[in-house]
């Protein structure tokens, strides 16, 4: 038993339809509208550093006494947000908005942690560190 196999020729053979020219204020316009989506993109992610860093702080100090398991990571999420925002804010020339950040960076280090979060007082500076990010949120808002 034999079996054969028919090649079928194609009949129809289409031709490509011709390339036209890219327009040089096209690709501006296509190379504009993509920065834009960058820029929107940058700043929807420091929006959420912002606000993760911010929560890290407000449950911080909601939890306080339930703290001691979870204190390197929300010294790790605090610490990191605050690199981000520092590196951020020199490179758009806020110096002083650097600094604050930087020193949150140190004083919320995970490896060198400079406080335990035991007592009353180290809960006061907790809080009190939440001020420089709801400064940045507030003057973002301000500028737009």
């Amino acid at each position: 038993m034999s079996t054969s196999v028919a090649l079928l020729e194609l009949l129809d053979v289409r031709e490509q339809p011709p390339s036209k020219r890219l327009d040089e204020a096209v690709w501006q316009g296509w190379m504009e509208k993509s920065r834009e989506r960058e820029r929107r993109g940058r700043a929807a992610r420091l929006m959420a550093v912002k606000w993760v860093s911010l929560a890290a702080l407000c449950v911080v100090a909601g939890v306080w006494s339930h703290l001691a398991p979870y204190g390197v990571v929300a010294r790790f999420v605090v610490t990191a947000g605050a690199m981000v925002l520092m590196f951020h804010a020199i490179h758009a020339g806020h110096y002083a908005f650097a600094a604050v950040f930087g020193a949150l960076a140190l004083v919320y280090n995970p490896i060198a942690p400079l406080f335990s979060f035991s007592g009353e007082w180290q809960r006061a500076v907790v809080v009190a560190s939440a001020a420089p990010f709801v400064a940045s949120l507030a003057s973002r808002n301000v500028r737009t």
